[in-house]
């Protein structure tokens, strides 16, 4: 009896109550909504520095093009705006001689609908293509660079002929939508006498791709410079006018 009564005096185990349970989801809400934003920063950093890494491998690929091929620097060769495009001479072939693996040529924060099925994409053709373009390259030159795109100032066939190479950009991040989104370069030419320079550039590349305001001069892209190192820049500090950008190797510095 003296034990039985010992379990029957024993303390029951008190349950939460519904207020104390509201307390707890409260305080897990409170944290993800303070990690939450820290770890998009950091998931952003990390696809930055992903794309860093893309740009300098493909800069050091153009290095070995360069040295097998008498000093000429490689060319544009996938058309915008349902233009023919010339797939012997365009980068994204020439370069791929020089990489043992696919050329890692798309950008980890790219959301563009124009990648190709069977390339993750969702299949939706570059306007203004016919139907027949899909995008293949996060990625383009600056068309001061190619011999046959080149507006003025060349056209630079060999890069002895540029004296700053570190202050040329020589790559730099396609839209992700519009009809350049499938072509691999851009034309800076026509930014120059644009009112809001940003806003006309935004067409032909995504100036924002890893931060700052679309279509502003605070947009953040990656870009890699003729020397073969990469940077992460706002559009202000790569353009600013006809006599200041880093595109022209005339006025660069």
């Amino acid at each position: 009896m003296l034990v039985h009564s010992r379990r029957l005096c024993a303390p029951m185990r008190a349950a939460f109550t519904l207020v104390e349970l509201l307390i707890v989801i409260g305080i897990i809400g409170l944290l993800m909504s303070l990690l939450m934003p820290a770890l998009s920063k950091a998931r952003r950093t990390a696809d930055r520095a992903k794309c860093l890494a893309n740009i300098r491998n493909m800069a050091l690929a153009h290095c070995m093009y360069v040295n097998d091929n008498n000093g000429h620097i490689i060319q544009a060769g996938l058309a915008h705006g349902g233009m023919h495009g010339n797939e012997d001479v365009a980068w994204i072939n020439t370069l791929q001689r020089y990489y043992q693996v696919p050329l890692l040529r798309r950008c980890p924060s790219d959301t563009s609908v124009h990648w190709a099925t069977d390339l993750g994409g969702e299949g939706v053709p570059v306007p203004g293509s016919g139907g027949s373009q899909f995008r293949r390259s996060s990625y383009g030159i600056n068309n001061f660079l190619d011999k046959e795109l080149c507006p003025w100032g060349g056209p630079y066939v060999k890069i002895t002929q540029i004296r700053r190479t570190a202050a040329v950009i020589h790559f730099l991040e396609m839209p992700y939508a519009g009809p350049y989104a499938g072509s691999d370069h851009v034309h800076v030419e026509t930014w120059f006498l644009h009112p809001m320079p940003p806003a006309k550039a935004s067409e032909q590349m995504q100036i924002n791709a890893h931060g700052g305001q679309p279509r502003s001069w605070s947009g953040v892209a990656n870009y890699g410079f003729l020397d073969g190192h990469a940077e992460s820049l706002p559009f202000r500090e790569v353009f600013v006018d006809i006599n200041r950008n880093r595109f022209d190797p005339l006025v660069a510095h």
